[in-house]
């Protein structure tokens, strides 16, 4: 087995009675040594687009999670966002834009957010409030991609779901200190609190888990992942993204989640192994 990043994934799994090797990134080197497992713990582009996993399907080597295919549309915002939107799942109005001078801004609500269409972590992201701000933040955007989304902000709470073997774990609300959910917030301790299970009526909960589901399985993934949506005033739920390699920390949200339903982390990366194995 290789674990190609996360301390926790590598000391869960000699815990667990794996024979593990731990890599920092990928490289060539790695398909010559015969592994019957890789756990990708990579993050945005090449760990999260379809690269590292199509060249592992190429090389009969299994991995954890959704395959390459999978992965590429996932990764891809503006994709996704378009297959909701067919399968009647609310998603907020965006505009893809490969220039500041694509920005058709008399067809842009503000606030707004821009972000790349195709990166993680909220790198390249911006809240935008005033009009006059626009071109900064493509430009910005610009900086992490060929294309930027600029999407309708929708007021309201952030929520997510993870999803674990085709059933939804519980709904995870994130409050951020700031205005928004944006790297600093994301990755600095003590800038948001996580209420889970989130304060919501059961049946919405329900519908928001359902949909989560939906979201997987129109898009073809695989064994786990997570996704994003915002809770407007009137307990509309809008699809921000989906994400095929969800943190795995053991603080990360989706384990917060496999916890709240009964699952230590050790547990967890077992079971996403022997899932993963069997696909």
């Amino acid at each position: 087995m290789s674990i190609n990043s996360g301390k926790a994934i590598i000391n869960a799994c000699k815990k667990l009675g794996y024979n593990v090797q731990g890599f920092d990134g990928f490289n060539e080197s790695i398909l010559d040594q015969k592994f019957d497992f890789i756990f990708l713990a990579l993050h945005g582009t090449f760990g999260e687009d379809g690269s590292i996993q199509k060249i592992l399907e190429q090389n009969n080597i299994k991995y954890n999670g959704s395959n390459s295919t999978s992965s590429y549309h996932c990764f891809d915002k503006n994709f996704t966002k378009i297959l909701a939107k067919k399968n009647g799942i609310l998603t907020p109005k965006w505009l893809l834009v490969n220039s500041k001078e694509d920005a058709n801004i008399s067809n842009i609500s503000f606030k707004s957010i821009v972000k790349p269409n195709k990166e993680g972590s909220t790198i390249g992201f911006s809240l935008v409030e005033d009009v006059n701000n626009i071109d900064i933040a493509i430009d910005k955007s610009l900086k992490h991609g060929d294309n930027s989304l600029i999407e309708e902000y929708i007021a309201g709470r952030e929520i997510t779901v993870s999803i674990l073997e085709n059933k939804s774990l519980p709904v995870i609300e994130i409050r951020p200190h700031s205005d928004i959910y944006d790297y600093k917030s994301k990755y600095t301790k003590g800038e948001s609190d996580y209420i889970c299970p989130a304060n919501l009526d059961d049946f919405l909960s329900k519908d928001i888990q359902d949909i989560a589901l939906k979201v997987h399985n129109l898009l073809g993934c695989k064994v786990y992942s997570r996704v994003d949506f915002r809770l407007d005033k009137d307990n509309k739920f809008w699809l921000l993204e989906i994400n095929t390699l969800p943190g795995m920390t053991e603080t990360s949200l989706f384990p917060m989640a496999a916890k709240a339903a009964g699952l230590s982390f050790q547990d967890l990366i077992n079971k996403i192994i022997k899932l993963s194995l069997e696909k």
